[in-house]
Parts: structure tokens; sequence; C-alpha cells
């Protein structure tokens, strides 16, 4: 039962770009989460498009969104490490 949950808190707290857990992670403005250094790479794969958007839902941002440290996200996440 506890492998369970981790196996569910792990899938939440994952980047969808590289599958691993958030490092850095980042909110985008249509709400999700991506560890910085991979929506970063995403977005100046997009940079010619003069339009950037989100890998998950696709919404469109422009100009390009300025990314923050997500420092409660980052805690969860930490502490999701500590317990593994």
């Amino acid at each position: 039962m506890a492998e369970l949950e981790f196996q569910n808190d792990h899938i939440k707290f994952c980047c969808s770009i590289c599958l691993d857990l958030l490092k850095d992670p980042t909110t985008i403005p249509c709400g999700h989460n991506y560890c910085m250094r991979c929506i970063k790479a995403h977005w100046d794969a997009e940079d010619t498009k003069q339009a950037h958007s989100c890998p998950q839902c696709r919404q469109t941002f422009t100009p390009r969104p300025f990314l923050m440290k997500n420092t409660m996200l980052a805690e969860l996440v930490e502490e999701l490490e500590r317990i593994r």
C-alpha cells in the first residue's frame, strides 16, 4: 500500500518532459509544472515561432513567460525524495 502511494506521488511530481521528479520546478501560466531546465529547453526550440506552448495542454503564450522556481513545490519534491 505504501509503495502504491509512493508511485502515485512520484507521478504527481514528475516532469512530463524528462519523466523524472521535478528539479527546480516551475509552474507555467496554464498551471502545469516542469523542471526549469526542461521547459526552458522546450521553449528555446520554439523561439523561431514567436509563440511558446505547454507540452501538455498546448496552450500558447506570447510573449514568452518569465519563469520562477516554485519554492513550495520544490519543498514537496524534496520531502518526497527524503522519504523515498
